[in-house]
């Protein structure tokens, strides 16, 4: 099966929660099961699967690893990046211009950021199932270039 796995969900899996960053306990321990989900649900799909993803996507992991939340050490997430490159289980997809217009046509048609689009627009033929907690990802605009969406982590952010 071809899946896409959506970047907020490898950001789960490669970051794992620090308690120091979270009010309660409870909020640690919720990021702590959706680290574990996350990780499972790549691990089980580099396994299992085939995995999709677009040259946006790759630039847009690498930045959210390396320069965002609790920042991770910029050579571990460019060696993450390149190890997702050169596995097997992985398929990149470029994107061309043609998913640019679409996606900004998309995003001005829906005020969703233009992100998300770019992500799935150069996939939507190509997976069979997209893993994704995002809630953007339930708008018909997006929700209708996938054939299945999923969410493993069983609770929808606005990311």
């Amino acid at each position: 099966m071809n899946v896409f796995i959506d970047t907020q969900l490898w950001v789960y899996a490669f970051k794992k929660p620090v308690r120091k960053g979270f009010q309660s306990e409870d909020e640690f321990e919720e990021a702590l099961q959706m680290h574990e989900k996350a990780n499972r649900i790549i691990q089980e799909s580099l396994i299992e699967h085939i995995i999709y993803l677009t040259t946006h996507q790759l630039a847009e992991m690498y930045h959210v690893l390396a320069f965002r939340g609790v920042r991770m050490d910029r050579r571990r997430a460019l060696t993450i990046i390149e190890r997702i490159l050169k596995s097997s289980r992985t398929v990149i997809v470029e994107v061309k211009r043609r998913h640019y217009r679409e996606a900004l046509r998309l995003s001005s048609l829906s005020g969703i950021h233009i992100w998300d689009y770019l992500c799935i627009l150069p996939l939507k033929e190509r997976v069979d199932i997209a893993y994704t907690n995002d809630k953007h990802f339930l708008h018909p605009t997006i929700k209708s270039l996938l054939p299945k969406l999923e969410n493993p982590l069983g609770k929808w952010l606005l990311i």
